[in-house]
């Protein structure tokens, strides 16, 4: 998923929701800032700020990729 196509997600589930940018922001426990930020594609966040934004509007990102399937067999061989 590209930088743009996650910003157009996160508005796009925000005004869903009918939320404000500040209300998404309270019900993450972010600053606007963030919202805005992620808004625009601006890349100045950290994941660990992303992630509340992203479960308050309930999206999850599944990672995919062969690396990523081989990652998961091995963790799942590990963890039995």
């Amino acid at each position: 998923m590209q930088t743009d196509q996650l910003a157009s997600m996160i508005s796009w589930h925000r005004r869903r929701a009918g939320l404000s940018q500040v209300d998404l922001a309270r019900h993450a426990g972010v600053s606007r800032y963030v919202v805005q930020d992620l808004e625009a594609g601006a890349g100045r966040t950290t994941w660990a700020r992303m992630l509340p934004v992203l479960r308050a509007l309930n999206i999850q990102l599944l990672p995919q990729g062969p690396l990523v399937d081989e990652w998961l067999a091995e963790t799942e061989e590990a963890e039995s």
